[in-house]
């Protein structure tokens, strides 16, 4: 029987029937049309479903796929990642750049683009594979390495090359050991050119020669990445080239689509930077409130800052990061005492004879090949150096590592160790008159030993009365308690001792009291702490 031998509202309904089911209404011209074609279509769906076309078979082609082509691993805070075997490459499972690397690769293998559903099933379970079933491996920015043999990564598109430096010598190799990951905003080092010469770079930035011994070993100091790193301060006037020598001194070791960012609002603003750049880097700073200044330290020590992750009561986001900072600014803007023990501070001079800053950057990237040569030569020889450099108990500073490397940078570049405790001990002198004048507490104190140079003993409240003669005018920030002044003591008394003042805390003595003494001591710009 045809469709013709039917009634009008019997060929609708026939009509309604296979255009519900994705089945055009011209192919019912009869019966047997309709009996034969209908179960090979639906043949045809049974047989995709559980296929590759499917969601399900799609996912799991992608999970075959991606463990086919990428070694998959965690770090240690259980965060999952992915090694492409054929560069080298690794990404975050849960980053963009490797969902994007995904669906291209995909699409070229397969002949189609995976649906999103799918992926984010692959997603699903290939983090599983990766945190339960695959190695705990630790992943690096940029510079990894430890005892005297470290690794700096080049960064370059399509392959993992990176530079190996030991002690006398350097190399590039091609699949490092160490897994290097490359956030969207980290930018390739060209390839360095061995047996050139560092002192172009002081053309191209404005560092007084009193002070390049320090920021020679400050850079080479930001490729060694087991010990803490020291800030890098650089602060001058309106005109001498704070921002131009900034950028050249980060981009000659780790170059960032952001080179120079402005001034973080919170101290969490700065671990979020950190654990996405290899260097903090910050232009134009003013003032730093004391929580920054302590995630400063936090990071140039290492260290980690966590909070509850969004949507769970249970989960936590942990962010453990580690990296060099520079910054600069017109005044000094480091100021708690325990980031100033950790700062270099530079003060850059007026410029005689400016030059443009386009033919500036020029000649930087003509010269950055052969400078960044000229710096793993310095660093090769200083690490063959460094363990015969030792510095006596009493004269080991809190930058002791880096006190140490400038000693080994000074004998590799021809010079005398002394010369670079000469410039060491001179902005460390800075640095502590600067932590003086910024506590009214240890002025006081200086005030007070220079008309009692016998000392004092008392209790705190006894001294909190005696200084208060010594007490600046309308300064707020005096301390309102003993316990305030106990406090204050303790933040200025490393800075005193450089200068010849000992303050010591007795403990508590008859009554619970707590007593202080307060003396002269040996002055000495290094000293143990």
């Amino acid at each position: 029987m045809s469709l013709s031998d039917d009634s009008p509202e019997e060929r609708f309904q026939l009509s309604k029937h296979a255009t519900k089911v994705g089945l055009p209404s011209a192919e019912f011209e009869s019966s047997e049309a309709s009996t034969n074609t209908m179960p090979a279509r639906l043949q045809s769906t049974k047989q995709i479903e559980g296929g590759s076309g499917s969601p399900q078979g799609q996912s799991s082609s992608i999970v075959k796929f991606v463990t086919d082509s990428f070694d998959l691993f965690h770090d240690p805070g259980h965060v999952v990642f992915c090694r492409d075997r054929s560069s080298g490459k690794v990404f975050a499972l849960d980053s963009t750049p490797f969902r994007d690397r995904l669906q291209g690769c995909f699409y070229k293998a397969d002949g189609r683009s995976p649906r999103e559903q799918s992926v984010r099933e692959a997603l699903g379970t290939l983090a599983g594979i990766g945190r339960f079933e695959s190695p705990c491996l630790a992943v690096d920015l940029r510079t990894a390495g430890a005892y005297g043999q470290y690794y700096l990564d080049l960064a370059i598109l399509g392959n993992s090359q990176t530079v190996r430096i030991r002690a006398g010598c350097w190399d590039i190799v091609s699949f490092p050991e160490i897994m290097f990951i490359q956030p969207e905003s980290m930018l390739p080092l060209p390839y360095p050119i061995a047996g050139g010469k560092i002192e172009p770079l002081w053309r191209l930035v404005n560092v007084p020669r009193s002070a390049r011994l320090l920021v020679l070993t400050w850079l080479i100091d930001c490729l060694r990445p087991e010990t803490p790193y020291p800030l890098l301060e650089l602060i001058g006037e309106h005109g001498t080239a704070k921002s131009g020598t900034q950028r050249v001194l980060r981009c000659l070791i780790d170059p960032n689509g952001c080179n120079l960012r402005g001034v973080p609002r919170s101290a969490e603003d700065i671990f979020v930077a950190a654990r996405a750049s290899a260097m903090l880097s910050y232009e134009n700073v003013s003032y730093l409130s004391a929580p920054m200044q302590d995630a400063l330290c936090i990071v140039a020590t290492g260290g980690g800052f966590a909070k509850r992750t969004l949507f769970s009561n249970f989960d936590e986001s942990v962010i453990d990061v580690k990296c060099p900072i520079i910054l600069n600014g017109i005044a000094a803007s480091v100021t708690a005492q325990d980031l100033v023990d950790r700062t270099i501070s530079i003060e850059l001079p007026v410029i005689a004879e400016r030059r443009e800053a386009s033919e500036l950057w020029h000649e930087f990237q003509q010269l950055a090949p052969s400078l960044l040569g000229a710096l793993l030569d310095i660093a090769a020889k200083a690490l063959e150096i460094l363990p015969t450099v030792q510095l006596p108990p009493e004269k080991r500073p809190r930058l002791l590592e880096y006190a140490r490397l400038g000693m080994a940078v000074a004998q590799a570049m021809g010079d005398e160790p002394e010369a670079f405790l000469r410039e060491f001990n001179a902005t460390r002198q800075e640095t502590l008159l600067r932590t003086i004048d910024e506590s009214p507490v240890a002025a006081a104190i200086q005030e007070l030993m220079s008309d009692r140079a016998e000392g004092v003993a008392d209790s705190v409240k006894g001294l909190l009365v005696l200084l208060e003669k010594y007490r600046p005018p309308n300064c707020d920030s005096w301390p309102r308690s003993p316990k305030g002044l106990g406090d204050a003591m303790r933040r200025a008394a490393p800075a005193l001792r450089q200068f010849g003042i000992q303050c010591t805390c007795l403990g508590k003595g008859s009554g619970g009291v707590v007593r202080w003494a307060i003396s002269k001591s040996r002055p000495g710009q290094l000293v143990s702490e």
